[in-house]
């Protein structure tokens, strides 16, 4: 199987998010996306990494954030790993968007955008070395 990657470690800061978002959204129109699937790409990738800053590290900026972007004949595939507090699949609990109209709030609905806008959304935790890893996958179609 054809299959190319590459990694960025940035640093957990939300001034890099704009980095991490044209990264996404070049990443998936290089994979074979439209440019509104390009954009939702970006948004779940904004989403998922914004969660790891403000959530898996309480907003403290010394900790990193690594993201690897692979590319196959099926799917772009976005890996993001840190060390802070994780979640696990089961505990990942989506809003309900008729709920949340009725009832605004700042916040809560990252979890739903990335499931909505990626094929597939992922949360695993390796016990030995420590870091949990969110995966984004959207297929090529």
């Amino acid at each position: 199987m054809d299959q190319s990657q590459f990694r960025l470690v940035i640093p957990s800061q939300t001034r890099y998010l704009n980095l991490v978002t044209g990264l996404a959204k070049r990443a998936s129109l290089v994979a074979g996306l439209d440019d509104a699937t390009a954009a939702k790409v970006s948004i779940a990738v904004d989403e998922a990494v914004t969660n790891v800053i403000i959530h898996a590290y309480g907003g403290e900026g010394e900790h990193s954030v690594e993201l690897e972007l692979r590319f196959t004949a099926e799917a772009l595939e976005i890996h993001i790993w840190h060390s802070g507090r994780g979640i696990r699949g089961d505990q990942m609990v989506l809003p309900d968007p008729k709920e949340y109209i009725k009832h605004p709030r700042k916040g809560g609905l990252g979890l739903l955008l990335m499931s909505r806008f990626m094929d597939e959304v992922q949360f695993k935790a390796d016990e030995v070395s420590g870091r949990n890893e969110c995966c984004l996958i959207k297929k090529i179609s």
